[in-house]
């Protein structure tokens, strides 16, 4: 039957991988230069409902090809496509987000990010690039470079809740794998003995969310909730994978201010921008991962 539009047949909410059956969005075809094969390909579809699309329309934002050395991505712009090819070592940090139905592959550069949005019925095909993308953004004389320090206190994972204990027992079965430190959701303004003073600043309802942080020391890998609070009434179901290669690191600070007597907070920075992540002080609780940041080569470790 004559005019068939194979990809709008094929069109959904879903992450699919080149192949025959489903071949690079038109849009995208000049620029497809390259003549050696991809070790994956992936099309990224625009944020549009199915009812909403119709055949001959350009229903892709994104082409992410990864190569031996490199990848390319292709962006929609309108009716224009940006190309930009990238190492896998400009990737300094990259993190990957999940909610319910919406996730999020951020790649942090130098000077700029790309943010990669995906519907979570795809997570296998995003992980497969993720771990593409990891496996070679680190020059393999840096891997392996950062020895996990000896400490008597072994962090604590009291108060985590049973999917955070499930994710933490999963990572520690990956080789070398080490927990450095592990924040579970409290509430905050507990220790203010003013409930005036808890209402005027408005926390006596907010939480500091749950975050689990591990090496292999090659990687810091962080677990999170998506967001570093909530209140009281709002639902958390987000995730949230922060990756950042050791030999990335340009500088680590802990904010250890003294008018802030429970609670701190880590920033780790890159080339590609900082995270910050805040915790509850413990009079053990983060020794094995002060340590441990302040033992890597290269770093600066600021008061």
């Amino acid at each position: 039957m004559s005019g068939r539009d194979p990809e709008y047949d094929r069109f959904g909410p879903w992450v699919l991988e080149i192949s025959d059956e489903d071949p690079p969005p038109p849009l995208f075809v000049p620029y497809l230069t390259r003549t050696e094969p991809a070790l994956l390909s992936l099309k990224i579809p625009r944020k549009i409902a199915r009812r909403d699309a119709h055949p001959g329309m350009d229903l892709y934002d994104y082409m992410v090809s990864l190569y031996a050395d490199d990848m390319v991505i292709l962006r929609r712009v309108e009716e224009r496509v940006d190309s930009e090819t990238l190492r896998y070592q400009d990737v300094q940090h990259l993190q990957v987000t999940d909610e319910l139905l919406r996730g999020n592959v951020r790649l942090s550069l130098v000077g700029h990010a790309y943010d990669l949005p995906f519907n979570t019925v795809s997570r296998d095909e995003i992980a497969r690039l993720v771990d593409i993308i990891r496996e070679r953004y680190v020059e393999p004389d840096a891997a392996g470079m950062a020895v996990m320090p000896r400490t008597g206190h072994e962090p604590t994972t009291e108060g985590l809740s049973f999917y955070f204990e499930r994710l933490l027992a999963d990572a520690l079965q990956l080789p070398d794998m080490h927990l450095l430190a592990a924040q579970s959701t409290v509430s905050l303004g507990a220790g203010e003995s003013s409930i005036a003073r808890r209402a005027l600043f408005g926390i006596a309802s907010r939480r500091l969310l749950e975050s689990i942080h591990l090496t292999d020391g090659r990687e810091l890998r962080i677990l999170g909730r998506g967001r570093r609070y909530a209140w009281r009434w709002q639902s958390v179901y987000g995730k949230d994978t922060l990756y950042v290669p050791i030999a990335n690191l340009a500088d680590v600070s802990w904010d250890d201010r003294a008018d802030n007597a429970d609670k701190t907070s880590l920033t780790l920075q890159t080339a590609g921008g900082t995270e910050t992540y805040p915790f509850t002080r413990g009079e053990h609780s983060l020794d094995r991962y002060r340590d441990y940041l302040s033992s890597l080569r290269g770093i600066t470790r600021r008061r």
